[in-house]
């Protein structure tokens, strides 16, 4: 039964091209049928192998990434369902013309990729030819300056925090660990002289392990956690910490400092590194990272390394000062 009542109202509600159609709130079933048949009407020139590439590239995301991507990605799929339902054919001028209408260049380089993904979803599967999107190129975006928080305002945020509070910024800290990998980390990956941090990129991808070395506050902070439960960071309860931004936001406030993440403790952690000679390629498996590219926008400082590459170009000639010219009065 497609019409039926729904809260003192009406509603059709069918399924075509496997897109559910639903609509509420006529008065009567005849207007409900009336409307469900205008529906009908309207689909028949539906683009339906668009639809089917939509729903196929939903379900294995659903499947294979994270809710938040999942999400988003919806939410694009969506509108472009709407946009594009009753083109026979999707061309690249429709996505550059889509495209044009975003918000911001940012905002239409990640639209973009999905969009892309979209299709070669349609390609890898044989639904589609051609990706319409493969050579459209992504808009030049200036990417904004990391913040990392000074020494000084760090440890004015650790000055106030409990001790439980500043063993848990320090782990990060002192391991360039990410928030959910410290929230993760278990009493089984706590060895001598090494923790064991582990990471997933998405939903269905593999782990991803890493040592890192202790020092000796890392190892002091970790000795220090009572052992409730699997976790070494968790609640009274055993179970483990979700994202406290609470926590952070707060010490920020209370210090007044600059409100700072997690996240940029991690720049904090790798600046430090490098202001003290340690090769970029060191700090970048040490922060879990697959190219050096992505490693650099986390440091901001000069490192040693490259004011001593510098020195080497220095000029053995002499430069004498331009002297200053003598006004004359007459």
């Amino acid at each position: 039964m497609t019409c039926y009542r729904h809260q003192g109202k009406w509603r059709y509600d069918f399924w075509k091209n496997k897109v559910r159609q639903r609509e509420s709130g006529f008065p009567t079933k005849k207007e409900a049928k009336a409307a469900e048949a205008e529906a009908r009407k309207s689909l028949k020139g539906t683009n339906s192998e668009f639809i089917k590439i939509c729903v196929s590239r939903l379900r294995d995301l659903k499947k294979r990434r994270t809710k938040q991507y999942f999400d988003e990605n919806r939410k694009l799929i969506k509108k472009l369902i709407r946009r594009w339902k009753k083109k026979k054919n999707i061309v690249r001028e429709d996505v550059e013309e889509y495209l044009s209408e975003t918000s911001t260049h940012f905002v239409a380089n990640k639209e973009l990729r999905f969009i892309k993904a979209l299709f070669n979803h349609g390609l890898d599967r044989m639904m589609i030819t051609e990706n319409v999107a493969d050579r459209i190129k992504y808009f030049s975006v200036e990417k904004k300056k990391k913040y990392i928080p000074p020494k000084k305002d760090v440890e004015k945020v650790l000055s106030l925090a409990t001790e439980e509070q500043k063993s848990y910024l320090l782990s990060i800290i002192n391991s360039l660990a990410r928030v959910n990998e410290i929230n993760k980390l278990k009493w089984t990956d706590n060895f001598e002289k090494y923790i064991v941090l582990r990471t997933r990129k998405s939903k269905n991808s593999d782990i991803v392990e890493r040592k890192i070395p202790k020092n000796k506050t890392l190892k002091k902070v970790i000795e220090s956690q009572p052992k409730i439960g699997e976790y070494i960071y968790c609640h009274e309860d055993g179970k483990r910490y979700g994202y406290r931004s609470k926590m952070i936001r707060t010490l920020c406030k209370n210090a007044k400092v600059r409100e700072f993440t997690y996240h940029n403790l991690r720049h904090y952690g790798a600046s430090k590194l490098a202001d003290e000679g340690v090769p970029i390629t060191v700090i970048q498996v040490l922060l879990g990272h697959q190219r050096p590219t992505t490693t650099d926008i986390y440091l901001q400082s000069i490192r040693p390394d490259m004011i001593e590459a510098m020195k080497k170009l220095e000029s053995p000639i002499r430069v004498t000062p331009k002297k200053k010219s003598r006004s004359v009065s007459y």
